[in-house]
This record gives structure tokens, C-alpha cells and sequence, in this order.
């Protein structure tokens, strides 16, 4: 009803927001680069999961001389992961979620005695706990030559994480959070970088806005 009671100005007005916002997706997706999973730093050894089974344990072993991230869940399957990355592809965001809550309590009394451990604690607390930008992973957006490039922007779209790789550290970022990224950096992100995406998905889209209002605020803070 509300719909034909309206006034030809007011459907006007409706139909300019519905083209202005078709032109704004329309924006967004060019910043977006599709690109295919490279699968071949994935080393698995485990039954396909044909069903959620929640994540209760993991450990680092070393397999060939090398450290992997071995996933234990529910029902005694485990995966190896060579990578962080590719682990987190794996991982939905409940899955990220336990894996914090472990990390975080094994070592609330201890520190970790291993590269692999350290690496993990350290990415994860940077992605959940509340940031300081005068943190060293912060304070890596720029080194003794200038300002850090952005090398690479990727959304992991299953646990709602980007990674974004600069010259100098890699950032595993919550897509819903907003963290001390440097005026430089984000300028990249909006001007440059192009977002790699498996697909086009609302949370790639939702991601570009974001960044773009986070560019538009430090801008107005520091004019």
C-alpha cells in the first residue's frame, strides 16, 4: 500500500537512491580481483568432514623438517596445514574463535617455546584483542626507507579475515573490525590494491565500504 500512496516526487527520489546504489556496487566490484585457491601449500591427512565437527585441540609437529599446524576435532580427525593462510581458509569463524580461546589459555601462564606458537599467538591476538597502535605490528606500516607498500589484499571469506600483505609484516585482520591501520595504508587500499576474492560476495562489497569510510575518517581527523 505504501508503495502506491507514494508521491511522484517520492518515487523519484526511491529510484535515484536504487541507481545511485546499483552505480556503487557496480564501483566496489572493479576493485575486486577474482582469483583461484592455490591448494599446493595444503598438506592434509584426514576423512573429509561431511559434517561441522567443532575444533577442540591444535599442536605444532614437524613432518619433512617442517613445523605444521596439526587441527584436532571432535571426533579424533586431525589436518595438517602447512600454511596460516591456508588454514584459515579451512576455518570457519566459530572454528577461528575456539582456536583463540585455546591459544589464549595455553598460554596465559606460559610463553610459547617455538617460532610456530609465537607466530600463532601473536596473529591471533592482534586479530581479537583490542589494538595499540604503538604495538611493533603496527609500527611496521612504515621502516627506515618510508612507508610500507601494500603488496597484496586478500579476503578469506569462510571465517571473515584479510590479509593484508605489506613489504614488511602480513596483517590477518577481522573484516568487522577496525584496527590502527596508517593514513598510507589505507590510501592504498582504496587507490591502489585490488581486494583478491575466491568470488563476489555482500561481505567483499561490505569490506570496500568499510576500508573506504575508515580512509574518508583519518583523512577528516587529520584535516
Amino acid at each position: 500500500f505504501k508503495s502506491i500512496n507514494e508521491t511522484p516526487a517520492q518515487k523519484e527520489a526511491k529510484r535515484r537512491k536504487l541507481s545511485e546504489e546499483a552505480q556503487e556496487a557496480d564501483d566496489l566490484r572493479k576493485r575486486l580481483e577474482i582469483v583461484q585457491d592455490e591448494d599446493d601449500d595444503v598438506f592434509v591427512e584426514a576423512t573429509p568432514l561431511a559434517q561441522k565437527v567443532h575444533v577442540v585441540d591444535y599442536q605444532i609437529v614437524v613432518i619433512d623438517n617442517k613445523p605444521k599446524y596439526k587441527i584436532i576435532r571432535a571426533d579424533d580427525t586431525h589436518q595438517f596445514y602447512i600454511n596460516f593462510t591456508t588454514l584459515l581458509k579451512n576455518f570457519d569463524r566459530e572454528d577461528l574463535e575456539t582456536l583463540w580461546r585455546i591459544v589464549r589459555d595455553r598460554f596465559s601462564t606460559s610463553k610459547p617455546t617455538n617460532f610456530s606458537d609465537e607466530y600463532v599467538l601473536l596473529t591471533l591476538k592482534t586479530m581479537f584483542k583490542e589494538p595499540d597502535g604503538q604495538d611493533a605490528i603496527w609500527r611496521n606500516q612504515k621502516n627506515v626507507h618510508g612507508l610500507a607498500l601494500v603488496k597484496r589484499w586478500k579476503l578469506l571469506t569462510s571465517c571473515g579475515v584479510h590479509v593484508i600483505t605489506l613489504s614488511t609484516v602480513q596483517l590477518f585482520l577481522l573484516v568487522k573490525r577496525r584496527y590502527p591501520l596508517s593514513r598510507f595504508t589505507l590510501e592504498q587500499l582504496v587507490n591502489v590494491a585490488r581486494l583478491q576474492v575466491k568470488e563476489e560476495s555482500e561481505m567483499s562489497l561490505e569490506l570496500l565500504r568499510l576500508q573506504d569510510s575508515n580512509s574518508k575518517n583519518i583523512n577528516k581527523d587529520n584535516g
